[in-house]
């Protein structure tokens, strides 16, 4: 798969990233206690809301990003999930000084958690020719 096409890709796991780990951590509504059908309209909600800024940020600051570590030579699985984390949390790390309390830290991991699966489905996606030829060969 080309590089444009693998970093358009990657950032649509987001809202299924973030739906998962607020499930995991157990955010009101998305942990489904007040029904299934509130847990899908906040999952199409944020699919809706979280879409178009997830590729602001891929195309203005991770394939900024990308670029310099490709220019480096530098691109593989750590180089871009731990820079995916980092282009995550950074309105985490902005609005850092003026919050206060629990909730900072768990929006925290929550934006860490899906700025980790946007870097591990792009790193997937710029592999997948390789593992698919991987799998042709042992079949």
């Amino acid at each position: 798969m080309t590089e444009n096409k693998a970093l358009a890709l990657a950032p649509l796991i987001t809202p299924f990233a973030f739906t998962f780990y607020a499930y995991i951590a157990d955010v009101p509504g998305f942990n489904m206690d007040s029904g299934l059908l509130d847990f899908l309209g906040l999952f199409f909600g944020l699919t809706v809301a979280a879409i178009p800024v997830a590729y602001i940020y891929m195309f203005f600051i991770g394939g900024k990003f990308y670029g310099m570590i490709k220019r480096r030579k530098a691109v593989n699985i750590f180089t871009l999930t731990f820079g995916s984390i980092f282009v995550a949390d950074i309105p985490m790390l902005l609005i850092w000084p003026v919050t206060q309390g629990d909730e900072f830290y768990l929006t925290l991991q929550l934006f860490s958690f899906v700025g980790l699966m946007v870097g591990l489905n792009c790193w997937f996606l710029l592999n997948l020719d390789r593992f698919r030829n991987n799998l042709k060969g042992k079949s």
